[in-house]
């Protein structure tokens, strides 16, 4: 396989301490959303534009309202792409020369009807945590040079979700949870892209759901393609970081060294393991798929297992989460600067069923049925461009 050696791009996956996810938005939402509330305005800091948007026709109004704003985004995304959201929060955090740094936040009633004062907090809570970041930071990938990294915007808890119905008629929820922050830095020769994505499998606790029922995370995938119609201009490269192939980690949690010299404060790291780092016998396996080494990869993980002392099963009520990272370059004679992607995350479960059977004069025995299921995925587009350039 060929590299582009001049511009080789750092791309792979990094630490993950004992991090543990926020809950999911859906959890105490049972009030039902009321259709088509006007925008709720809030502004937690000077120059800081916030609006949400509550009901079925959220994202349409969210979209005439970024018209006047549209060509000043440092990151586009096709509205039309979360349609089933009937929840969209925005905050436009405003650049020294005048253009805005976006965070979309994106909620919707499935399976039941959110609360939207709760979101409305949710959504609050995170955007002040936004809007405090600072817009630089500083940071070397790798054997690069230290660049300033400029901040240019996040997508933030598109979630999808699957019902399981057990033998017994109870319902049970698994969670598909995607998100992204961005940044860009400007080299000799053009512009890197900084993707760090935030993916969580969820299943409720073992405590949850009834006794003679199970359900883990099977396999989670990330994949990441660059959109941009001429390849020698906007690609991905590797360097001499990235895992090769396939591995295992024998912890909860798995650490390679990519960007070995962005300090604490600089651009968060990447990595994968179970939310519960404490837990003891909690193992995976990861590959990295190169489908277009620089154009389209994919990341998997998979066989998460939870040690027995009769051997191995799957990791029965184990969150588990990936933050993969991927950074393209584009050269600086691309139109705007611009890189274009699209980013997919999907998560499968297994469930297992306690059910009693008799017959054949035998007697009666408990039969352990496992099942999988797939949440829907979830895939949208982003537009990524430099503001600090004319």
């Amino acid at each position: 396989m060929k590299w582009k050696p001049s511009f080789a791009v750092l791309l792979g996956l990094l630490i993950v301490g004992s991090m543990v996810f926020a809950d999911t938005l859906r959890d105490n939402m049972s009030e039902p959303t009321s259709k088509d509330q006007p925008p709720i305005f809030s502004t937690p800091q000077k120059g800081v534009i916030m609006k949400t948007f509550v009901g079925e026709s959220s994202t349409r109004t969210a979209g005439q309202f970024l018209r006047k704003y549209w060509d000043k985004l440092t990151l586009r995304v096709n509205l039309e792409e979360f349609r089933n959201c009937t929840f969209v929060g925005l905050a436009l955090k405003p650049t020294p020369d005048g253009r805005y740094v976006p965070l979309y936040y994106f909620a919707m009633d499935d399976p039941v009807p959110a609360n939207p004062q709760v979101l409305e907090e949710s959504f609050t809570a995170e955007a002040t945590r936004f809007v405090s970041l600072p817009m630089k930071m500083k940071g070397a990938l790798g054997d690069e040079p230290p660049r300033e990294w400029n901040s240019i915007g996040r997508i933030s808890t598109v979630t999808a979700s699957k019902e399981i119905t057990t033998r017994r008629g109870n319902k049970v929820m698994v969670y598909n949870k995607f998100g992204a922050d961005f940044w860009v830095a400007e080299a000799r020769m053009g512009y890197y892209y900084y993707v760090y994505t935030s993916h969580e499998a969820k299943v409720p606790s073992e405590r949850d759901v009834p006794r003679d029922f199970r359900v883990a995370v099977k396999e989670v995938r990330e994949r990441t393609t660059i959109l941009n119609p001429s390849p020698d201009r906007a690609y991905f490269g590797v360097g001499s970081f990235k895992p090769e192939g396939s591995g295992s980690s024998p912890e909860p949690t798995v650490t390679w060294g990519l960007n070995l010299n962005v300090d604490s404060t600089g651009l968060p790291n990447a990595g994968a393991g179970f939310s519960e780092t404490r837990t003891k016998g909690l193992t995976f396996k990861w590959y990295t798929n190169d489908i277009d080494a620089n154009r389209d990869i994919e990341f998997q993980f998979y066989d998460l297992k939870k040690g027995t002392w009769l051997g191995s099963s799957p990791a029965w009520g184990q969150i588990f989460i990936t933050h993969p990272v991927v950074v393209p370059f584009v050269k600086k004679g691309t139109l705007f600067h611009m890189v274009e992607m699209k980013l997919r995350a999907e998560a499968d479960f297994v469930y297992e069923e306690d059910v009693p059977v008799c017959g054949g004069g035998h007697g009666c025995w408990v039969s352990h049925q496992r099942h999988d299921v797939r949440a829907p995925a979830i895939e949208f587009t982003v537009e990524m461009y430099p503001w600090f350039i004319n």
